[in-house]
């Protein structure tokens, strides 16, 4: 949060011939050696305590101190520091003389159209401020934006227009540099202009990108390496196309007022952006043709996307979407699945107990298992069949003509050949490869 009223306690710096008649200095107005002495007198001064707010002192009669700095960009930056600041605290941004000179040249375009442009124009909700609000038979905020969008989403670009959309606004997004970028359809000129220069309307700020004109061809053999959907020969349905289109910025300043240009939000275009200006007639076109009823067609409001589990789905018919809407909406019980407890040890389904009905600890289960467990459950004895029968619950204990393996004692129908359906091996002295015949 930036604020440019200030009030300087060193009587000494030369920026004290600034200062008005109360002592406030504005901050925009100082030079570049003035600034720099400023912010390197500040840091050095005990808790920097020698920027004081103007307003801060001038309304609520509160002292408080300001830290001095620029940015990476070279901006300059005077805010409250860590912990001091009041929230119903009136801030001023500093301006840089091109953002100045291309709100007046909005300005300018504006008046003679009859659109009443206003500065700095606050929504009503208070969430949005346009930097110059164009009023026609559509709502335009004009948007100046020369360093990139933040990366939060309160204050992205996305989210600030949707916010100026649901107020009724259509935001128009300008800027001139290509550091600016953003999921919103933005109007690209020429950079490194003077001030004098922007705001001589005789100049054409002509488009270098960020609008297109469309046109709509059936997707045939010919145009078929155009195909969005990858088909060679041709898919025979419409498809549109973007082409750059020339043209000046102040031409959609007086036409998206009374929608002559429309912003297009996530397009689906061969040959242009998903975000992009373009003439009512593309749009039109492109809205009957492709978009249908997906576009909305309320002065270039985004549609707000329908919020589902993991984005939109595909392969759904609607009834089953209605489906997993009513499945999504019922309460699930989960008691009935809950895991069964078994015992730790010998695997039953139930938790064992001893005589009295306690359970067992593992340590007191392997003292007293035989008296828990029945007969038939317990470890056989040698020359009985070893193998565990799970639907029965039982050992085989089968001691007719049984042989030892290595997993153990086992009976004819339970050896390791007859359980994976291979021949057993016969009998005999050796491995067979080694035995020779009689």
């Amino acid at each position: 949060m930036l604020n440019n009223q200030i009030i300087v306690i060193d009587r000494g710096l030369r920026c004290q011939a600034n200062a008005n008649d109360r002592g406030v200095i504005d901050a925009k107005k100082l030079s570049d050696r003035q600034w720099e002495e400023l912010r390197s007198r500040n840091v050095r001064s005990a808790k920097r305590q020698l920027v004081q707010c103007a307003k801060c002192w001038q309304q609520y009669r509160e002292v408080q101190w300001l830290k001095t700095y620029n940015t990476g960009r070279g901006t300059r930056v005077i805010s409250h520091q860590a912990g001091e600041s009041r929230p119903d605290h009136d801030y001023e941004t500093v301006e840089s003389p091109q953002h100045r000179a291309h709100k007046d040249r909005a300005v300018l375009i504006g008046e003679p159209e009859g659109y009443e442009p206003q500065r700095e124009a606050w929504a009503p909700d208070g969430k949005t401020r346009a930097d110059v609000l164009l009023t026609g038979a559509l709502v335009v905020a004009y948007e100046y934006q020369h360093s990139p969008f933040s990366a939060t989403g309160r204050y992205s670009a996305p989210e600030r227009t949707r916010l100026a959309a649901a107020v009724g606004r259509t935001n128009m997004w300008h800027t001139d540099t290509d550091t600016v970028r953003g999921m919103v359809p933005i109007l690209r000129t020429d950079g490194d202009l003077p001030p004098r220069v922007i705001r001589n309307v005789n100049y054409r700020l002509e488009f270098r990108g960020g609008i297109y004109y469309v046109e709509i061809y059936t997707c045939t053999a010919g145009e078929g390496h155009q195909c969005p959907n990858r088909k060679f020969s041709g898919c025979g349905k419409p498809h549109a196309r973007g082409h750059v289109t020339a043209g000046a910025l102040d031409d959609v300043l007086r036409g998206a007022p009374v929608g002559a240009y429309m912003p297009v939000y996530d397009a689906r275009i061969v040959g242009a952006p998903r975000f992009f200006w373009t003439d009512r007639q593309s749009y039109d076109r492109y809205a009957t043709h492709i978009a249908g009823a997906d576009i909305a067609l309320l002065g270039g409001v985004p549609a707000g996307p329908e919020k589902t589990r993991r984005g939109v789905r595909e392969g759904h018919s609607v009834q089953k979407e209605a489906e997993l809407a009513a499945m999504f909406a019922q309460a699930v019980d989960l008691t009935s699945h809950a895991p069964v407890p078994t015992c730790r040890l010998c695997g039953r389904p139930t938790q064992c107990v001893d005589r009295d009905g306690r359970p067992l600890c593992f340590d007191s289960h392997r003292r007293e298992r035989i008296s828990v467990l029945d007969s038939s459950k317990r470890r056989p004895a040698n020359r009985t069949c070893t193998y565990w029968l799970g639907s029965e619950g039982r050992y085989c204990q089968n001691a007719e003509e049984v042989r030892r393996f290595l997993c153990g004692h086992r009976c004819p129908a339970h050896t390791p050949a007859a359980l994976s359906g291979t021949p057993e091996m016969p009998p005999g002295p050796g491995w067979p490869i080694h035995r020779k015949a009689a």
